[in-house]
């Protein structure tokens, strides 16, 4: 990635925020102009074209990221706060590992696994680790779909706290009746596959409009929860499609420590079950990088319906936010090897749906501004190809995300840990005389 010298320090006052100036990047590291370069070139920061004057922008992520880094390197208390931040890591975990290929589950690179047709099923099992004897049921529980039939709003699921909210209850409610008692052994593996399941089936509500959408769909078939949910979502359970749709599933599993798995973890240390604990994470995925990501993703992609509409959207939209919503992950400054799988798999899938054609000339207009796409765009863009409705590929990426959810929980609960961070008291100013004590008081102290 090129830069370029002269000075973006002239951007105007309103430049976004995802982005930095030249002269804000150089403050915040605290670093020389040739470093700067160098970690651009080195692709350590992104950087994007302001205008056409040669002046550059700085992605916020990746100098938060070097930032982290460096105040890693100078202290205790650093280090504590660099970690927060895309940083150090700070919980030991035998489940994955972010690498610049993608995750590893458990040793093993999660695209290797896609590329040899590994079903979501074996992964999970991988994951979890259980006995080896021990079947996974992933047969739905009945009282929970009647009570996601009973959900209020559920006719046609489409908002995204709707949609969150939703499989949060499911999550409850399935552990309230069938986890809250299991805290090990053998029968928490089996009894975590039903709920994944569950959830499956309550995807149902993403296009139908009908009392019983959930709990009348024809229970798990035998050829795998891939062809289960495709027949839920009204797509097409060739064998192409289910190798497509357990690929994707395997690959949305588990990502180290996002903040949902965090919050996940925080949650089972405290000693909540199962189904609180994923239903904890799953509200945490309300917020921008989640559901909300999703949700603008696939807004925009699927509103690209002709190559001239992709051409339109794109640029209106990197030019109004010098940005675009699904692309650069922060910890894959070369491009997110998930979604290049899944985009890959999307262009090679047989029958697929013509509505992602014009998708694949949007990707090169984003790649001219230097935005390569995340795990939001290839799923999305899977989704599509399949046939799927609207917010299937949110909904796809909590199906597959809880079998790691539980992972992690179980994991945490093992460890015997309370995860309980201590906070760095930042002390305020002392008040200069005894009236602005007084006032102080009386501003935080009742009548």
């Amino acid at each position: 990635m090129q830069s370029n010298p002269h000075d973006a320090a002239s951007a105007p006052p309103d430049a976004p925020g995802d982005y930095l100036t030249r002269a804000e990047t150089l403050a915040l590291l605290q670093i020389k102009l040739q470093t700067l370069y160098a970690y651009v070139s080195r692709g350590l920061i992104r950087s994007v074209p302001q205008g056409d004057k040669g002046r550059r922008l700085y992605a916020r992520q990746d100098v938060e990221r070097m930032k982290s880094r460096a105040d890693a390197r100078s202290g205790h208390a650093p280090v504590a706060a660099a970690a927060m931040r895309w940083g150090e890591p700070i919980i030991s975990s035998t489940l994955t590992e972010i690498t610049a290929e993608g995750p590893r589950y458990r040793g093993v690179a999660a695209l290797e696994l896609a590329r040899k047709g590994k079903t979501f099923e074996q992964v999970v099992k991988a994951l979890w680790n259980p006995r080896d004897d021990v079947i996974l049921s992933w047969q739905p529980c009945g009282r929970t779909l009647r009570f996601a039939d009973a959900w209020s709003r559920t006719a046609g699921l489409q908002p995204r706290r709707e949609l969150v909210r939703f499989f949060a209850d499911i999550a409850m409610r399935f552990g309230g009746e069938h986890l809250r008692a299991l805290q090990a052994g053998d029968a928490q593996f089996i009894e975590c596959s039903r709920m994944i399941a569950t959830m499956a089936h309550c995807l149902a509500h993403l296009r139908r409009a009908t009392p019983g959408a959930a709990a009348g769909v024809t229970r798990k078939r035998a050829d795998g929860l891939a062809a289960t949910l495709l027949t839920v979502l009204g797509g097409s359970a060739s064998a192409a499609h289910r190798a497509a749709l357990d690929a994707a599933l395997v690959l949305c599993a588990d990502h180290e420590l996002a903040q949902a798995t965090f919050v996940a973890r925080i949650a089972a240390s405290a000693g909540a079950d199962i189904g609180e604990c994923v239903a904890a994470a799953i509200l945490t995925q309300t917020g921008l990088t989640s559901a909300r990501s999703y949700e603008a993703t696939e807004d925009l992609l699927r509103a690209c319906r002709t190559v001239a509409e992709a051409q339109r959207l794109f640029t209106e939209h990197y030019a109004a936010h010098r940005n675009l919503p699904g692309f650069n992950h922060p910890l894959y400054p070369d491009g997110d090897p998930r979604a290049s799988y899944l985009i890959d798999l999307a262009r090679r899938l047989e029958g697929r749906h013509a509505a992602v054609d014009p998708l694949f000339a949007a990707l090169k207009i984003a790649a001219g501004y230097g935005c390569l796409p995340s795990l939001e765009v290839g799923l999305t863009m899977l989704t599509v190809a399949l046939g799927l409705p609207p917010r299937s590929a949110f909904c796809l990426f909590i199906i597959g995300r809880s079998a790691g959810w539980v992972a992690h929980i179980i994991e945490q609960r093992e460890s015997g840990a309370l995860i309980r961070p201590r906070a760095d008291y930042l002390k305020a100013n002392a008040p200069q005389n005894d009236s602005d004590e007084t006032r102080l008081l009386t501003s935080i102290l009742p009548p």
